[in-house]
């Protein structure tokens, strides 16, 4: 490894959320980082004691430093997954932002406590809202007209597309449908190229070992 590359830990919870495209990006990459995952308590001792800058994660501690950290373009640029491109970055970014959208929408559900109601609630967002977003954004790649989302190399837009595609579909979420992106092409077309990709199964497979 680079002996100038900065010393990584990335604290989130143990499940894949916000952090897994940053995970995924600096594995693709070959950075190497601590990939940091806390418990409960753990977390709230954190932010009890002041260690998460915004008291919230996904956060990355670089050289001993922490900063909140998502879709940092800076921490995705060391893996070499940011668009050099100034304009395709501005394109990447525009994928990120409406996915982010698109998980406001679904992450606002996750505070009903009465199941039925909030599998009714999601219903009606793949019926209405949620639906009509994703088919937006599949437009969007589509009229984009590369062979990823954003241009013919693999960029961070992929992962965080592949990323939040495979949380919706995983079956974890009550109400939201499996074969929720089975129609929209460009979307799964995308998230297959990076689903195939040597890391990501590597990654994909050590994570299923470890949990079993």
């Amino acid at each position: 490894p680079d002996s100038m590359a900065p010393s990584l830990k990335l604290f989130y919870f143990n499940m894949t959320g916000r952090a897994e495209p940053i995970r995924l990006a600096l594995t693709i990459g070959g950075v190497e980082f601590e990939d940091v995952r806390l418990t409960k308590d753990e977390f709230m001792a954190k932010k009890t004691d002041g260690s998460l800058p915004l008291g919230s994660l996904p956060v990355l501690e670089v050289d001993g430093k922490t900063v909140a950290s998502r879709m940092q373009s800076r921490t995705t640029a060391l893996a070499g997954l940011y668009p050099k491109d100034d304009f395709v970055g501005m394109k990447a970014e525009e994928v990120s932002f409406c996915i982010e959208d698109l998980g406001q929408l679904v992450y606002a559900t996750f505070s009903e406590q009465d199941l039925d109601t909030k599998i009714a609630k999601r219903k009606e967002l793949v019926e209405g809202k949620l639906g009509e977003k994703i088919a937006a954004l599949n437009a969007l790649l589509e009229k984009n007209g590369k062979k990823m989302s954003v241009s013919d190399e693999l960029s961070i837009a992929d992962i965080h597309l592949y990323a939040w595609c495979t949380l919706m579909t995983s079956g974890w979420l009550d109400g939201i449908p499996t074969d929720l992106f089975a129609k929209h092409g460009k979307i799964t077309e995308c998230c297959k190229a990076v689903a195939e990709h040597p890391k990501v199964i590597a990654w994909n497979e050590a994570r299923a070992a470890a949990s079993n």
